[in-house]
C-alpha cells in the first residue's frame, strides 16, 4: 500500500478529453411533479492508495461516500414525517446549472456532469453508442473493484482474484452447482440474443459491447494515471484485467439466480418427510402435515393481483410412479447443503458478505382515485443489502432513444434496471414463481452391468451415455494479496472445480441440468439434476430494457407489459405514470404433468417431464385495480397461484399486510397525499410482525394471568401492541421503546412455537424447512419478517380459540385442539420466557436488554472503507418516491 501511495505522487498527465456530446438543461423532458430517491450510504466509489491513507489519517471518507446516510437512518427514528425531502434527495433528470461539480468528457461525444449534491454522473451521448460507452466509464470510475470481484465471483473463480481460503472456495463450489458455464457457452449466450430478437437482440449486443469499451477506456487511464486506480488493487497487487463482454454475461447470471428463481427445495421437503415418518406418521399422514405447514394454496394468503391467476394447480392426484423419493433423504439433501454459499467470503482487508437478503424489496402504488391530487403515487425499490460502496449504482443517462435515472448493477449498468423516464416509473421485487425442480435420473453402466451410486452414465431415454463432466483449474494465493508464482510450488495452489450435467427429457425434447447429488430411489442408484428454466438464456432478459429506457416507446402500462414480457427471471414488476398504476409478473414458469407432486422429486421421464412455459395472458397482473392501490413485499402473487416448494410463508401472515393495513385506513379517513403515503411505509418499516399480527391471538388465548409476575409481562406486552409493536428508538439513546416488551417478545417466541406445536411433530419440530424466525434481522441486513412461522402459528391460534378460519389445518396443533391445554402450554412457556429474562438481567423488567446494537444494519465492505452502522428498520436499499403529470383530472 504504501509502493501504491508513493506511486500515486508521480502522476501521469491525464489523457486529452473527447468533444463533449450535447447536454440538456436542468428538468428538460421531465415530466415528473416529485421525483426523489436515496442510497445509502452514497454514491461513493473505491478510493485510490493517497485517498484512503488520508482517510485512515483523518477519518474523513473520500467525497459523496457517505452523504446519504444520515438521511437514510433519519427515517428510522421519526414518529411520522412531515417533510419528504428531509429524507429523499432531488431525482430529476439533469443538474441544475449552479449544482455541476464537475464535467468532462471521456470521449468525442460523450459528457458526463457530476451533480455537485451528491456526486451522480448525469451521461449525455450524441449517439446510442456514445451513452452506453458513457455508462460503462462512469460505473469503471465508481465500481471497477466491486466489478472485478463480480466478474470472478458469476464464473465460480472468486479464488482466482481473493486468493483460495476455505471461504473464497465454498463460493466457487456454490456457483458451480448453479452456473457452471464455460466461456465458450457465456459467449453463445452473448449471441444467442439475434436468434431469440433480431432486432431487440442486435441493439443489446452492440449496448453491452459499448458498455465494455467505455470499462476499457477507464481500465486504460488507471494504468497511465494511478489516480484512478482503487486501492484494492495495490492490496492484491494486481491490475484489473481488460472488460470482456462476457464479463457482463457472467454478473447477469450470478445476480438473476439469485433473485430471479423460486423452487428446488424438493430434497429438503422430502428429508422433512422422512422425520415426520421417523416420528411415528404414516407416508399419508405426514404428507399430509407438511401440507398444512407449506401453505402452498393458502385462501388467506396476501397477494398482488386480486384476480385468480391458477399455477400448478389442477395436477390432479399425485402419481407414486412420479415422485422419486430418495431412501435416505438427510443424506442426500445435506449434499446439496454442503455446496450452499458461505456466509462471506474474504477479501483483502476482512470478510465480504456476498450472501444477499433473502427479500426484502417492497412497492406501495396509490392509484388515481385514493391520490389527493387525483395523479398516482408511488414510493417503491429493491433490497439488495448494505455496502460500501453500495452495491447498486446510480446513473442518468440521456442520448437517442434513450432517458431514464435509476440504479443500475456494477457490471450490468449499461442500463437503468429500476428507476424512472421521461413521465413513468418503474421498480421490482422478488417474488414467489417456482421455476426450478429436481430430478432423478437412473444411474447405468453401459456393459449392461449393476449400477452403482458412483456410476458415471445416466439413462437418457433408451440409452445408457456418459453424465458430462468437466474439471476446471487455475492457480490461486492461499490468501488474498497477490497473484501466484508458477515456479513457485509453494506460492501457488491448484484450484479444480468439477461440475457434472445430464438431460431430463421434456415434452419438446431434452433440457440440461446441473447433478446436486447422489443416492438412490427404491433401491435404485440415481443422480438427483436440478433443472432451471432459464439455464443457458439469462441475458434473454436484457432485452426488457431498450423499450423501458425509451420515452418514445413506453407511453402506457400496457407499453410496459408489452417489454416486460421478455423478462424471463421471476419478478414481481410495478409501474406508474400521470394515469395508471399497474403490477405484472414475470418469468419463465414450466407446465408441470399431471401426476408430479410439485413439493417432491421427479422422475426423470418424458411423461413426467415438463409440459412448456405459461403463456403472457396466464402470468398475473393488475392495471389501476378497483381497490385503488397496490401493495407488494414479496407476499403472493395470485390466488390460485401456487406457492413454489422452497417458500413455506405465503399464509395468513405476511409482511405486506403493514402496508395494506395503513393504506386502507388512511383511504378511510380521506385521499392520500404523498407525505401521507410516505409516512405510512415508513412506519411499517419498523413494526415487528409477530407483535403486530400474532402476539394479539397469543395473549388472547393466555386470558387473564393468576400469577402477578405473569400479568405484568403479559400488561408489558399489551402495551407494546397497543402503541404499534414497533422495535424503534425515537429518542435514539440506544434503547427501543418498549424495550422490555421487545426483549420478551423475542425470548417468547422460538418457547410458543415449541410448546404449540412439538407435542403433534415430535423430533420432526426441527426439521421443518423453514426458519421459526427471519434471521436477517441479525445479521445486519435490515430484512426482517420475511420467513417465519407467524402465519402457522396465528391460523392455529384462531382455530383453537373458535374464530373464522379459512384453509384450516388438517388439525389443531395447540393443546391438541383444546383452548384450556393450549393456554396452559402457553404460559408455561412465557414462563420459562421470563424467567430466561429474570436470570440474565434481573427481575425489573426495565433491566431487560432487547440487544439493539445486534440488530443495527451493518454495511459490508467490498474493499478498503467501511460505514458507521444505522438504527434497524425494514426498508429497501434503494427507494424512489414519484408522482408524474399533467395537470389533475376532474374527479
Amino acid at each position: 500500500m504504501a509502493a501504491a501511495a508513493s506511486l500515486s505522487l508521480l502522476v501521469a498527465p491525464l489523457p486529452a478529453e473527447g468533444q463533449a456530446g450535447p447536454v440538456a438543461p436542468y428538468r428538460a423532458g421531465d415530466d415528473s411533479v416529485i421525483a426523489l430517491n436515496i442510497l445509502p450510504p452514497g454514491q461513493g466509489r473505491h478510493p485510490n492508495a493517497v485517498e484512503f491513507l488520508q482517510t485512515q489519517a483523518t477519518g474523513e471518507p473520500p467525497e459523496h461516500t457517505r452523504d446519504q446516510l444520515d438521511m437514510y437512518d433519519a427515517m428510522a427514528h421519526a414518529e411520522t414525517i412531515s417533510d419528504i425531502d428531509e429524507y429523499f434527495k432531488d431525482a430529476s433528470f439533469g443538474v441544475r446549472p449552479d449544482h455541476v461539480e464537475r464535467r468532462y468528457s471521456p470521449r468525442e461525444g460523450v459528457t458526463v456532469l457530476r451533480d455537485a449534491g451528491y456526486g451522480v454522473p448525469h451521461v449525455y451521448g450524441e449517439t446510442r453508442s456514445d451513452v452506453m460507452f458513457g455508462a460503462g466509464y462512469v460505473s469503471a470510475e465508481d465500481r471497477l473493484f466491486m466489478m472485478d470481484v463480480l466478474r470472478h465471483a458469476g464464473r465460480g473463480r472468486l479464488s482466482r482474484f481473493l486468493g483460495a481460503s476455505p471461504a473464497n472456495l465454498a463460493m466457487d463450489r456454490a456457483v458451480y452447482r448453479s452456473v457452471d458455464y464455460t466461456e465458450e457457452e457465456l459467449e453463445a449466450m452473448f449471441e444467442r440474443l439475434r436468434r431469440v430478437d433480431p432486432r431487440l437482440g442486435t441493439t443489446v449486443i452492440a449496448d453491452i459491447r459499448d458498455f465494455a469499451q467505455g470499462v476499457n477506456a477507464y481500465i486504460s487511464e488507471a494504468f497511465a494515471d494511478p489516480r484512478k486506480l482503487p486501492a484494492e488493487y495495490a492490496a492484491l497487487q494486481v491490475f484489473p484485467r481488460p472488460w470482456r463482454v462476457t464479463d457482463t454475461v457472467a454478473i447477469a447470471t450470478l445476480i438473476g439466480g439469485r433473485f430471479g428463481g423460486g423452487g428446488g427445495q424438493e430434497l429438503r421437503n422430502a428429508a422433512f418427510l422422512d422425520a415426520l415418518q421417523e416420528a411415528g406418521y404414516p407416508p399419508d399422514q405426514a404428507r399430509t402435515i407438511m401440507a398444512d405447514l407449506r401453505f402452498a394454496e393458502d385462501p388467506e394468503a396476501w397477494v398482488h393481483a386480486e384476480r385468480p391467476f391458477p399455477f400448478l394447480t389442477g395436477l390432479g392426484r399425485v402419481d407414486p410412479d412420479a415422485v422419486a423419493m430418495p431412501d435416505r433423504a438427510e443424506r442426500v439433501d445435506a449434499q446439496m447443503r454442503a455446496a450452499d454459499p458461505p456466509a462471506a467470503v474474504d477479501g483483502p482487508f476482512g470478510p465480504i458478505r456476498l450472501a444477499f437478503p433473502s427479500g426484502m424489496s417492497n412497492a406501495a402504488l396509490i392509484g388515481s382515485d385514493l391520490s389527493s391530487r387525483g395523479r398516482p403515487l408511488a414510493i417503491f425499490g429493491p433490497q439488495t443489502g448494505y455496502w460500501s460502496p453500495q452495491i447498486l449504482n446510480e446513473l442518468d443517462l440521456h442520448g437517442p432513444g434513450i432517458a431514464a435515472r435509476g440504479i443500475g448493477f456494477p457490471g450490468i449498468s449499461m442500463y437503468v434496471l429500476l428507476g424512472r423516464g421521461r413521465n413513468y416509473a418503474w421498480s421490482a421485487t422478488s417474488t414467489d414463481g417456482d421455476n426450478i425442480d429436481t430430478f432423478a435420473v437412473e444411474l447405468c453402466e453401459p456393459d449392461g452391468s449393476e449400477p452403482s451410486v458412483g456410476s458415471d452414465h445416466y439413462v437418457r431415454g433408451r440409452r445408457c451415455v456418459p453424465i458430462y463432466e468437466r474439471t476446471d483449474s487455475w492457480l490461486a494465493k492461499p490468501s488474498a494479496g497477490g497473484m501466484p508464482d508458477p515456479s513457485n510450488p509453494d506460492d501457488a495452489v491448484l484450484v479444480e472445480m468439477t461440475t457434472q450435467r445430464a438431460d431430463v427429457p421434456t415434452e419438446q425434447g431434452f433440457r440440461t441440468g446441473i447433478v446436486q447429488a447422489r443416492g438412490t430411489s427404491g433401491g435404485m442408484p440415481v443422480a438427483y439434476v436440478r433443472l432451471r428454466s432459464t439455464y443457458g438464456a439469462e441475458l434473454d432478459s436484457a432485452l426488457a430494457y431498450p423499450g423501458v429506457m425509451d420515452p418514445r416507446r413506453t407511453r402506457s402500462a400496457a407499453d410496459f407489459r408489452r417489454a416486460f414480457s421478455r423478462y424471463n427471471y421471476t419478478f414481481n414488476w410495478f409501474y406508474l405514470d400521470d394515469r395508471d398504476i399497474a403490477y405484472q409478473f414475470t418469468g419463465a414458469l414450466p407446465l408441470r404433468a399431471p401426476g408430479v407432486d410439485p413439493d417432491l422429486p421427479v422422475w426423470a421421464e418424458r411423461r413426467w417431464g415438463w409440459r412448456g412455459m405459461v403463456v403472457d395472458a396466464r402470468k398475473p397482473f393488475s392495471v389501476s385495480p378497483a381497490k385503488g392501490y397496490l401493495t407488494s413485499w414479496n407476499n403472493k402473487p395470485a390466488p390460485g397461484f401456487r406457492a413454489p416448494d422452497d417458500e413455506w410463508s405465503l399464509g395468513p401472515v405476511h409482511r405486506s399486510q403493514l402496508l395494506d393495513e395503513r393504506i386502507v385506513a388512511a383511504a378511510e379517513a380521506g385521499s392520500i397525499d404523498m407525505r401521507e403515503l410516505v409516512d405510512l411505509v415508513a412506519d411499517a418499516g419498523t413494526v415487528d410482525l409477530r407483535g403486530s399480527a400474532v402476539l394479539p391471538y397469543m395473549l388472547r388465548v393466555l386470558g387473564t394471568p393468576a400469577d402477578p409476575r405473569i400479568a405484568e409481562a403479559v400488561s408489558l406486552l399489551e402495551a407494546w401492541v397497543a402503541d404499534g409493536a414497533h422495535r424503534r428508538d425515537l429518542d435514539d439513546d440506544g434503547r427501543y421503546e418498549h424495550q422490555a416488551a421487545v426483549a420478551l417478545m423475542d425470548e417468547w417466541w422460538s418457547r410458543a412455537l415449541d410448546a404449540a406445536f412439538r407435542p403433534v411433530l415430535g423430533d420432526a419440530f426441527d426439521d421443518v424447512p423453514e426458519p421459526q424466525d427471519d434471521p436477517n434481522r441479525l445479521n445486519g441486513t435490515g430484512s426482517a419478517f420475511q420467513h417465519g412461522w407467524y402465519g402457522h402459528l396465528q391460523k392455529d391460534l384462531r382455530t383453537v380459540l373458535g374464530r373464522q378460519v379459512e384453509g384450516r389445518f388438517s388439525r389443531a396443533y395447540c393443546g391438541l385442539g383444546a383452548l384450556r391445554a393450549c393456554r396452559a402450554d402457553l404460559l408455561a412457556s412465557l414462563d420459562q420466557a421470563v424467567g430466561a429474562l429474570e436470570e440474565r438481567f434481573g427481575e425489573d423488567p426495565a433491566t431487560w436488554d432487547a440487544n439493539e446494537a445486534a440488530e443495527r444494519i451493518r454495511f459490508v465492505s467490498i474493499g478498503v472503507l467501511g460505514q458507521p452502522p444505522i438504527d434497524w428498520q425494514n426498508r429497501p436499499t434503494f427507494q424512489q418516491v414519484v408522482e408524474f403529470g399533467p395537470v389533475p383530472r376532474p374527479r
